[in-house]
């Protein structure tokens, strides 16, 4: 059974894109490297934390594709989008605004990305939710932490963009 699945890389895109440039494509921000990962994924909305675990194949042009597509989302709805380099990795600080909704991102990433990762978002939106979704007022702070440890060039049964829960099932990532 496949699920379309958008776990974080819905939530992270919004926090942080890339920025590119023309001919030679320069990404501000690391790509992980090609092939199997397995992916921690903590989330805590103040209601008690909500783990999730998932062994997820990387594929090199989905990872680009995923960063360039985030890029152009925040780009479009972000007057704040700051990408920032330090000793300890990269920063991407943005405020951004979707319908009805002020976003508000912290986030910092860390690690090699080619044999290990983390990444720690921090955000607040408020407002209103969508109207297709009741448009009732939002005000929600949330703290993401997500580990990834490089296992392989080999993907095995999966297929790019695609992961494996905890319990065996098949989801779709990118």
């Amino acid at each position: 059974m496949r699920l379309a699945y958008p776990i974080l890389v819905a939530a992270l895109s919004m926090s942080f894109g890339a920025v590119v440039f023309a001919a030679d494509e320069k990404l501000d921000l690391p790509l992980r490297k090609a092939g199997l990962w397995d992916v921690n994924t903590q989330t805590d909305e103040g209601h008690g934390k909500r783990d999730q675990k998932l062994t997820m194949c990387i594929g090199e042009e989905a990872e680009r594709n995923t960063v360039r597509m985030s890029s152009a989302e925040n780009r479009a709805n972000c007057p704040k989008y700051v990408v920032s380099k330090s000793s300890a990795g990269t920063i991407v600080d943005a405020l951004c605004f979707y319908d009805d909704r002020k976003v508000t991102t912290h986030t910092e990433l860390s690690g090699d990305f080619t044999t290990e990762f983390q990444v720690k978002v921090e955000s607040s939106v408020s407002g209103n939710a969508p109207r297709t979704q009741g448009g009732a007022p939002v005000d929600v702070k949330r703290t993401i932490l997500q580990n990834g440890k490089y296992l392989g060039e080999s993907c095995g049964e999966l297929s790019a963009g695609e992961a494996k829960t905890a319990d065996g099932v098949k989801v779709v990532v990118q």
